[in-house]
């Protein structure tokens, strides 16, 4: 859509600057995020209202093939819901979810056919996303009064505070660092400089607040990265010169494995529990979570097929135990690994669907990198690496503001005109 005939000119200025907000958005909290999505959401209705252009868009994206397919796995899920152990609160999960991804697809049309909107979004993406950044690390460097005035938090704060209050930030900043190093790849001069030092300070604030899930989940988009780039270049240059390419992104891949590894050993360890594997070491997975995930697969065989119904795990009996000499449940409110907790909310039937839906993504933005370079296909590549390999270790996968960070932020990248490297 060109300059010349855009419409609510002031409206979809203000939902692009929102929608890039949202993510760097959560370093005052989480409530900050949603808050944002859902006036976004109200905002994107009244432009789809007078743009059909956005509403054909996103009737292509919903019958699409992949679009099928996330309908079908949905339908398989909500087979378990008349047997949830609280039908309400799994439905509540079950549509909320549909809601969200129903809503970035109308992101993503909106910001597909907008060129001033989708660079707005990103420029905003990168200011905030470097604002949160330098906010959370002068807190973790001793002043933490801005970082206390952006969350609204005042009064008597435990010794611990400016690191442990930016973990759930510190994920959120995980999943945007792919993105901000996709922007800093797509512009140039000074918009390049910020999105890079905004990457930068994502990776600090990561390591300030001691969160080892966003660790693993860069670690995985490293990885997949190397993978990618390492069959690409064996592919279309062959020979020596494809092997010897290929051996360097294995180099890369190596040395990530150990860096990330010996700094995860290096930070603080969660107060020690009674180990379930004595193989694992608890620096690498930590007791208590060894405890949670055994107690998740122990009750998944009571019901393999249609599950407990979602965002019900921690409601099945002994959840509530708590363990000797340690204070807090077994199971407290969800298992910390996403596999788990769909198997054993939606059993089987739901499980599968799934996981096929997520092969299909992945797959296909590989294939399309390995064919043509596009760095937009590795972004969606990287993005899902980090998401879904963090999410093995924390989150509630039904967490609202954690499914809209991924969502979102695979919009904005699918949003923008694809550019294969050289």
């Amino acid at each position: 859509m060109t300059n010349v005939d855009r419409k609510s000119a002031w409206l979809r200025d203000a939902t692009a600057i929102a929608l890039g907000l949202t993510i760097p958005a959560m370093v005052s909290g989480r409530a900050v995020l949603q808050g944002l999505a859902a006036v976004s959401l109200v905002a994107i209705l009244i432009i789809a209202w007078q743009d059909q252009g956005i509403r054909r868009r996103a009737e292509t994206a919903f019958r699409s093939r992949l679009g099928v397919a996330i309908f079908a796995a949905f339908a398989a899920m909500a087979i378990s819901i008349p047997g949830s152990l609280e039908p309400l609160r799994s439905f509540d999960a079950w549509a909320r979810t549909l809601v969200y991804i129903g809503g970035c697809v109308l992101f993503w049309a909106f910001l597909a056919e907008d060129t001033r909107a989708r660079r707005l979004c990103h420029q905003a993406l990168v200011v905030g996303a470097l604002a949160g950044g330098i906010l959370v690390i002068v807190a973790v460097a001793g002043f933490q009064l801005p970082l206390q005035f952006v969350k609204n938090e005042f009064g008597r704060l435990p010794s611990n505070w400016a690191t442990q209050t930016p973990k759930a930030y510190a994920s959120a900043m995980s999943c945007l660092i792919p993105v901000l190093i996709w922007l800093a790849w797509r512009y140039r001069a000074k918009w390049r400089a910020l999105a890079g030092a905004a990457a930068v300070f994502g990776i600090a604030v990561i390591i300030g607040a001691d969160n080892k899930s966003a660790l693993a989940g860069l670690l995985a988009m490293v990885l997949a990265v190397c993978l990618a780039m390492a069959l690409r270049n064996m592919s279309a240059n062959g020979g020596r010169r494809g092997w010897a390419g290929a051996r360097s992104w294995i180099a890369v891949a190596l040395a990530a494995v150990v860096g990330i590894l010996a700094l995860v050993n290096f930070l603080p360890d969660p107060p020690p529990s009674t180990p379930v594997w004595t193989w694992i070491p608890s620096w690498l997975i930590d007791t208590h979570r060894q405890q949670i995930w055994h107690f998740t697969m122990s009750r998944i065989a009571d019901a393999p097929w249609l599950g407990y119904g979602m965002n019900t795990i921690d409601r099945v009996a002994g959840a509530d135990t708590i363990l000797p000499g340690y204070k807090v449940q077994v199971l407290p409110s969800h298992p910390h690994n996403w596999i788990l907790e769909v198997l054993a909310e939606t059993g089987l039937i739901g499980f599968l669907p799934v996981i096929l839906c997520l092969a299909w993504f992945i797959a296909r933005h590989f294939l399309r990198h390995h064919a043509t370079a596009s760095r937009r296909a590795l972004a969606h590549l990287s993005l899902a690496a980090v998401f879904w390999s963090s999410s093995l270790f924390n989150f509630s996968i039904w967490s609202s503001w954690w499914l809209i960070t991924f969502f979102l932020l695979a919009a904005i990248i699918a949003a923008a005109p694809d550019d294969p490297a050289p």
